[in-house]
């Protein structure tokens, strides 16, 4: 009886949770794009994560993400979202939405484990600092793991609330993932009813397969499932825009979400390529630069900088030129973080050649042996189903007969365009940090265009129509696959506790307190050596030696 209370409570914190992030979602589409949607459910609930992060990220500038303020700007929005009229709408559909959503997320989250380990070496501390103090500037000082943050620990931050409780620094990232699943699944849905974007559903169609294939697992996501996710999504607007609609509303969106891939992963600055080239190829480029929109996100983009500045003395951690070694609170370490973090996506503990530094072993190619025999490995391994997917897909088509010859298309130049863009993206994304986890959207999306220049762009959309059947049984048998390793998982795992644990359970797991030369507190230490998780702040599992000051209430760590 206890144990179905405790599910039943979880559940209920889910959907109360899906349904906020719908209402965030409407009010920055109602703010900022102009946009009175209602009805999209679940996009509304991945435009509220940006929304979310925005105000978690301007309240802590100046005041902690703790329960009082979070309880208040909680009730705030919903409030907000009430007099615009959010309500005015079908509560029906809504709950339903919302229910679909919650019992996939549901399934995922329970009985979980979190990534390990960087959710408790540092996701997990950073967002307990934050949920203790305003921004602490030199916090890198503390923990360099601290400059890598993402926007997501703002907003877990955020929804550690009376209402949710730790839950909420935990249920976001299951929540991202159910809502994009059903959008890919409905958006399938109706895009395939049209001839005219047939092509376009169908693409989606293997975006959904291969997500529900890539984030079937809650313990795998940590930072990278929101950038990829985010990523797919942009690609589908990006395919909207080019082939059905050219119009301000989807060019805002992918405006927005390329700055957001950029404060999930400093790594997806790349992807703002994509927006830059479409604003020199449209022709209204005040109308852009004057709306609410640009606005909004140069603001954004603007803050996250300056929380980057202030938290390790870098605009974009850890490129050294963005650094300034002259502030008070600079990080002396940043040239080897970097060197050290590019190093080891190449393969450096794997190096044969003693010959070798770690500079040296990263330039001309050195690291491509050491690379190949791990890193590639895996990358074949995660590949060969989606490839082989894909292979089954063109014999599919071919044998039914629902591939023309020497089709012409008329929008074959977007395709080309969106091809050159992402192998732009996979050629960096392998010459700096070929970890298959970083580039897993970038590697899939180039994998898809490929596939068009060999066989999609054949499809007679007309043909493949008597087998949109197919498709859906297709689709539910896959989710079926997903919800069932999941229900594997729960029943492995039916002993541990519901929620996945935010710090380390064991009973020698107590935090020391650390004093630096001047016999002054400056933060905790577990015992053993054990990461900090959502315990105690300031924590880090390293050894330090930093001084402390305050200026105008901001606490500031230094390099001793």
């Amino acid at each position: 009886m206890i144990i179905f209370t405790q599910y039943c409570i979880l559940f209920l914190q889910i959907f109360l949770l899906s349904l906020f992030l719908a209402l965030c979602g409407f009010l920055i589409k109602k703010t900022i794009f102009n946009s009175n949607d209602v009805e999209n459910f679940e996009e509304n609930c991945l435009f509220g994560f940006l929304l979310i992060g925005f105000v978690a990220l301007f309240i802590n500038f100046f005041y902690p993400l703790n329960l009082f303020f979070n309880n208040i700007i909680f009730l705030l929005l919903i409030y907000f979202a009430f007099k615009l009229g959010f309500f005015n709408q079908n509560k029906k559909k809504m709950i339903k939405n919302a229910v679909y959503i919650s019992s996939l997320s549901f399934i995922l989250f329970i009985y979980s484990n979190v990534n390990t380990p960087d959710a408790l070496l540092y996701h997990l501390p950073y967002s307990r600092l934050i949920s203790e103090h305003k921004i602490v500037i030199g916090a890198s000082n503390i923990d360099f793991r601290f400059g890598h943050i993402s926007i997501f620990q703002y907003i877990s931050s955020f929804l550690n609330n009376s209402l949710f409780g730790t839950n909420g620094v935990l249920l976001p990232v299951a929540i991202l993932v159910s809502n994009f699943l059903f959008y890919c699944f409905k958006l399938f849905i109706n895009d395939f009813k049209k001839n005219s974007s047939r092509i376009k559903s169908y693409f989606i169609f293997l975006i959904l397969i291969i997500s529900l294939y890539s984030f079937s697992r809650y313990s795998g996501y940590g930072n990278d499932a929101q950038a990829h996710i985010y990523y797919f999504l942009s690609i589908i607007y990006l395919l909207e825009f080019f082939l059905n609609k050219k119009s301000i509303l989807n060019f805002q969106k992918i405006l927005v979400l390329s700055i957001f891939l950029f404060l999930l992963k400093p790594f997806f600055i790349i992807c703002t390529l994509i927006p830059i080239l479409i604003f020199f190829m449209y022709k209204k480029k005040n109308m852009i630069l004057k709306s609410k929109t640009f606005i909004f996100i140069l603001t954004f983009f603007l803050l996250w900088l300056l929380k980057n500045f202030l938290t390790s003395s870098c605009l974009i951690y850890p490129l050294k030129f963005t650094c300034n070694t002259y502030v008070l609170w600079s990080s002396n370490n940043v040239e080897k973080i970097s060197l050290q973090g590019e190093a080891w996506a190449k393969g450096w503990p794997q190096n044969t050649d003693k010959n070798l530094n770690q500079d040296k072993f990263i330039k001309n190619f050195n690291w491509l042996n050491s690379w190949t025999n791990v890193h590639f490995k895996i990358i074949i391994e995660k590949l060969s189903p989606i490839i082989i997917f894909i292979f089954l897909n063109y014999i599919f088509f071919y044998f039914t007969k629902c591939l023309k010859k020497n089709y012409q298309n008329k929008n074959s130049f977007y395709y080309y365009l969106l091809f050159l863009i992402n192998l732009i993206f996979v050629f960096i994304w392998f010459w700096k940090i070929p970890l298959y986890r970083q580039g897993l959207s970038f590697i899939h999306i180039l994998i898809l265009l490929i596939s068009y220049f060999i066989f999609i762009k054949n499809i007679d959309v007309r043909k493949i129509k008597k087998f949109y059947n197919f498709f859906m049984v297709f689709i539910l048998f896959s989710f079926g696959i997903f919800i069932t390793k999941n229900i594997i998982k729960i029943s492995n795992n039916y002993s541990q506790l519901i929620s996945p644990v935010i710090y380390d359970m064991s009973k020698i797991n107590k935090s020391i307190k650390v004093f630096n030369t001047r016999n002054e507190f400056t933060h905790y230490k577990l015992a053993n050596n054990i990461a900090c998780g959502f315990s105690v702040s300031p924590c880090t599992n390293l050894d330090i030696n930093v001084e402390k000051k305050y200026f105008l209430g901001y606490l500031i760590y230094i390099n001793f």
